[in-house]
C-alpha cells in the first residue's frame, strides 16, 4: 500500500494546459485539438473532411481560439451544426 501523500509519479509534472487539452480531446474526439503556447493559440481542426452539405450549413473545419475555455465554448456551439448538416446514410 501506498501512503497516500506519497506521488505515484515521482518527476512528473503535468500542466493545466495538459489537462485542458486532454479534457477537450475527451470532451470532443471528432477533433484534433492542440496548444502553442508561444503563440497562445488553441486550436481545433475536424478529423474528417467537411462535406459540401456540412461546409453550407456552418460546420467549422478548424476554429483557434486565445483559451482553452472560449475553444471548449466554440466546439459546443458545433455540436448542433454538425448534427443537422452532418452527413447521412441516404441523403
Amino acid at each position: 500500500m501506498t501512503d497516500p501523500e506519497t506521488p505515484i509519479l515521482k518527476g512528473v509534472l503535468i500542466t493545466r494546459q495538459q489537462c485542458q487539452l486532454a479534457a477537450l480531446e475527451q470532451t470532443f474526439p471528432g477533433w484534433h485539438i492542440t496548444h502553442d503556447p508561444l503563440l497562445g493559440r488553441w486550436t481545433a481542426t475536424r478529423r474528417a473532411p467537411l462535406s459540401e452539405r456540412e461546409q453550407r450549413g456552418g460546420v467549422k473545419y478548424m476554429i483557434t481560439y486565445p483559451s482553452a475555455e472560449a475553444l471548449g465554448s466554440a466546439l459546443a456551439d458545433q455540436v448542433e451544426p454538425a448534427h443537422t448538416y452532418g452527413r447521412r446514410a441516404n441523403p
